[in-house]
């Protein structure tokens, strides 16, 4: 299974590793740090060996990476695995805002059920199920915020 760096170092950029699979456009890693899309936060952008990395997706307990037609790589290739740093930060601070907004939801109305989310670089929304219209909240929450 693939090492999943990101999750003990968010602001690593650049990861040396080993591609341990390849089928056609499809290949795996030894350890990675592209995030790839779940949860409702999309994919990290980047490149891998100098590739532009077209998709990240998860497979099981697996992250797919998809480059152009003719890569090249081979399994045990070292290659170089560069993040789009603006990008994934971007990322990260919408999703910690995401966070927030939910916590003092959750605080203001009591427990609320969280039915989706989306976390893009530009934007991020919350999707809540709840009896009544919760805009009410929304001026107290933004002063606590």
């Amino acid at each position: 299974m693939t090492k999943k760096i990101f999750w003990k170092d968010p602001y690593l950029t650049h990861l040396d590793t080993l591609i341990t699979s390849v089928k056609e456009t499809d290949i795996t890693v030894e350890q990675m740090i592209f995030f790839a899309f779940s949860g409702g936060q999309e994919s990290d952008y980047g490149t891998i060996g100098d590739r532009r990395v077209l998709q990240a997706r998860t497979e099981g307990r697996e992250i797919v990476y998809t480059l152009e037609n003719g890569h090249g790589l081979k399994p045990g290739d070292q290659v170089s695995m560069k993040i789009d740093w603006e990008r994934r930060y971007k990322l990260m601070r919408l999703h910690f805002a995401a966070e927030i907004v939910l916590e003092l939801v959750s605080q203001k109305l009591g427990p609320i059920r969280k039915v989706g989310a989306h976390i893009a670089q530009d934007k991020a929304r919350i999707d809540f199920e709840w009896d009544e219209n919760i805009s009410k909240v929304f001026p107290v929450i933004q002063k606590e915020a």
